[in-house]
């Protein structure tokens, strides 16, 4: 039986690798996981002209144990968290 995908938004903690400018490991679930490989990263910048509804999140999709991860930096939370991970 497959798993579900992942899909609510949970805090993580990340180590970042400042020399490469990436995520290296991320900790959900009670277990670290090595970043493997960034498979993509983007940005969504929203609602600027009001802090009240502003977006500001920095978007990685890594790969991790043969799984794909979706990790996001909130830069006005200054905040991870893990936006979805698919089986």
């Amino acid at each position: 039986m497959a798993q579900r995908p992942h899909r609510a938004t949970d805090p993580i903690d990340v180590v970042w690798d400042e020399r490469r400018r990436r995520p290296q490991t991320f900790v959900w679930r009670g277990r670290r996981r090595r970043v493997d490989r960034v498979i993509d990263a983007w940005v969504t910048e929203t609602g600027w002209w009001d802090e009240a509804v502003r977006v500001s999140r920095r978007h990685y999709r890594v790969q991790s144990e043969g799984r794909l991860y979706d990790l996001c930096y909130d830069r006005v939370a200054r905040d991870w968290l893990l936006e979805g991970a698919v089986a």
